[in-house]
C-alpha cells in the first residue's frame, strides 16, 4: 500500500511540470476570467459552498479561508497543483477545517466543465471571499492550458485524497486531514465482495442509472450501457416504461431516449442545467426543473416540444405527483416550502412552507397520497401531513444531500446521503430511524423495486449500484457501473 501511495505521488510531482513548461511562465487569461468564475461558481458551487463561500457546516466546507490555506500549502506537488486536481477529479475522504469534520464526497469536474470553465472558476475561488490577502505571494492566474496539463489520468478522488496529505502534512493551518478509519475500510471491503444474490434475481425489470461523469445511462441486469447524455443527472420512466426523460448536467438539455435500444428520440433545451425530472402519471408531459429561473418546465412527450414554463418560486430541485396526477408538488431548494402545481391549468396553485427543512430539495409520497417525504440538502428528512400542511417529525439522517424513496407495499422509507456512506431506513408508522446500512462512499440515488422486495442505490464515489434486500434489510449485492459518478435511478412501477 505504501509503495502504491508514493507511486501515485510521484506521477502526480512529474506531471506538475507540464502545468508551468521549463521556465514556469503560465499564460494569463482574459480579463474577465474572474467574472467568468464567479457565474460558474454561481451556478455550480454555490448550492453547497453557499453563495459567500462559507459553505455548511458537517456538510460541506467553507471556501472562505480554507481556499487560500490549501493554496499556500508546498508539500507534494502544493496547493496550487492539489486545488486544480480537486476540480478535474474530486475528493473522497474525511477532512477537518477549522475544527469541522467533513466526511465528504466532492464530484469531479473534469467533462463537465470545460477547461476554461475550471480554470476560471479557481481564480475566482482563490482570490474571492477575502481569499486574495490571505495568499503567501503574488497569485499568477490559472489558465485553460493549465488544467488540460493534468487532465486524463485514471486518477479518483480517493486518489486525490492521498495527494492532500502529502500537500498539506501537519500543517493545515485548520485543514489537516483525518485519515479514514479501519472500521470504514473494513465495511467498504465487506459490501464491494457482496453478492449473495444474481443480477436478474435482484433486478427482475430493467431498471436504468444515470452515470454523471462519463455521460451514459446504463441499463440493469442487461448492463447496456448507452451514451449521448452529457452529464446525465437525473432520470425517469414513462408509466409504460418505453420512454426514458433524462437532465443532461453539462449541456442544460432534457433527453428523451428509447428504453428499448436507448436511442435519442428528442433534445429539448429549457434555458439552464435541468435538476429533477418525471413524467406525469398519464405520460402526456414530461417535467423538468430550472431552479436559477425558478420554473418548472413542461414538454408534451408525444411532440417532443417544450409547452409552458410554470413559475414556481426560489431555486426549486425537484419534484413528484399525487396518486391521480392532477397535482404537483415540487421543492423549492431556497424558499423553505413546496410549491403545488396545477396540472390540469399548469399553474402553481399555493405554496406549503417546510418549517424545520429550510432546502427541501427530493421528495417522495406516501401510497396513500396523505404525507410527503422530504429530503433536504444537509442532512434531514421531514415528514409532512398533506390534511394538516404541518410537518410531524424532522430526522437527522447521513450529510448533504439523497435521494428519498418511499418503499412500495412497505412501511420503510430510505434516504440516501452523498457525503456519507449510508442509507437510513426510517419507519413510517412509528417514525422511527431503524437502520443506517453502509453501502459505499457517497450515495445519492435511492429507488426500490415496484414490488418492495430490493432497494437499489447510486454510490456515486465507489461508481456502484448497491441492492440492499429490503426484509432482512442487508446488503446482498454491489455491481460496477460502466462509468464513473452514477447519480440517479429510473425504476419501472416506481415513478
Amino acid at each position: 500500500m505504501a509503495n502504491q501511495r508514493i507511486s501515485l505521488i510521484q506521477k502526480l510531482v512529474l506531471s506538475i511540470g507540464l502545468f508551468y513548461g521549463a521556465n514556469g511562465a503560465i499564460a494569463a487569461p482574459g480579463e474577465d476570467s474572474i467574472a467568468r468564475g464567479k457565474q460558474v461558481y454561481n451556478q455550480q458551487c454555490a448550492a453547497c459552498h453557499q453563495a459567500e463561500g462559507q459553505g455548511i457546516p458537517g456538510s460541506f466546507p467553507p471556501q472562505k479561508g480554507h481556499t487560500a490555506n490549501v493554496f499556500n500549502a508546498s508539500g507534494g506537488i502544493g496547493g496550487r497543483g492539489y486545488l486544480a486536481h480537486v476540480l478535474q477529479y474530486g475528493l473522497t475522504g474525511s477532512i477537518n477545517v477549522e475544527g469541522t469534520s467533513y466526511n465528504g464526497n466532492m464530484p469531479a469536474w473534469g467533462g463537465s466543465l470545460s477547461d476554461q470553465q475550471i480554470a476560471d472558476a479557481l481564480n475566482y475561488v482563490v482570490t474571492g471571499f477575502g481569499n486574495k490577502e490571505r495568499l503567501s505571494g503574488e497569485f499568477r492566474p490559472y489558465s485553460a492550458d493549465e488544467v488540460k496539463a493534468i487532465s486524463g489520468k485514471n486518477l479518483s478522488g480517493k486518489d486525490v485524497y492521498q495527494l492532500r496529505q502529502v500537500v498539506l502534512g501537519n500543517q493545515g493551518q485548520g485543514s489537516a486531514l483525518s485519515p479514514p478509519t479501519s472500521q470504514s475500510v473494513a465495511v467498504s471491503d465487506a459490501t464491494q465482495m457482496a453478492s449473495e444474490v444474481s443480477l436478474e434475481q435482484a433486478i427482475p425489470k430493467p431498471i436504468y442509472a444515470a452515470v454523471q461523469k462519463t455521460g451514459v445511462v446504463e441499463r440493469f441486469p442487461s448492463k447496456s450501457s448507452w451514451p449521448g447524455v452529457e452529464g446525465a443527472h437525473y432520470d425517469a420512466l414513462s408509466p409504460d416504461g418505453k420512454q426514458l426523460i433524462v437532465s443532461g448536467f453539462k449541456t442544460g438539455n432534457v433527453y428523451v431516449m428509447d428504453t428499448n435500444n436507448g436511442e435519442i428520440e428528442g433534445s429539448i433545451s429549457i434555458g439552464e442545467v435541468a435538476q429533477g425530472v418525471k413524467i406525469s402519471p398519464d405520460g402526456r408531459y414530461g417535467l423538468a426543473i430550472a431552479p436559477n429561473q425558478g420554473i418548472v418546465a413542461v414538454i408534451d412527450m408525444e411532440t417532443l416540444a417544450l409547452v409552458k414554463k410554470i413559475s414556481v418560486g426560489d431555486t426549486p430541485h425537484n419534484l413528484i405527483f399525487n396518486t391521480n396526477g392532477n397535482l404537483a408538488y415540487v421543492t423549492l431548494q431556497g424558499g423553505a416550502a413546496l410549491a403545488v402545481v396545477d396540472m390540469e391549468t399548469l399553474t402553481k396553485q399555493r405554496d406549503i412552507p417546510t418549517p424545520g427543512l429550510e432546502t427541501p430539495h427530493n421528495i417522495d409520497i406516501s401510497s396513500d397520497g396523505r404525507q410527503l417525504w422530504i429530503r433536504d440538502f444537509i442532512g434531514h428528512v421531514g415528514v409532512l401531513d398533506l390534511d394538516s400542511g404541518k410537518v410531524l417529525k424532522v430526522f437527522k439522517v447521513g450529510a448533504g444531500h439523497g435521494g428519498i424513496d418511499v418503499i412500495p407495499n412497505s412501511r420503510y422509507v430510505a434516504t440516501g446521503a452523498i457525503s456519507a456512506s449510508q442509507v437510513t431506513v426510517i419507519d413510517a408508522d412509528s417514525l422511527a430511524i431503524v437502520a443506517n446500512l453502509d453501502v459505499g462512499t457517497g450515495p445519492h440515488g435511492v429507488r426500490a423495486s415496484a414490488d418492495g422486495r430490493y432497494l437499489y442505490t447510486s454510490v456515486t464515489a465507489d461508481n456502484l449500484i448497491t441492492i440492499i434486500d429490503m426484509a432482512s434489510l442487508k446488503v446482498v449485492r454491489q455491481e460496477p457501473v460502466d462509468g464513473k459518478f452514477p447519480f440517479w435511478l429510473a425504476v419501472p412501477g416506481n415513478p
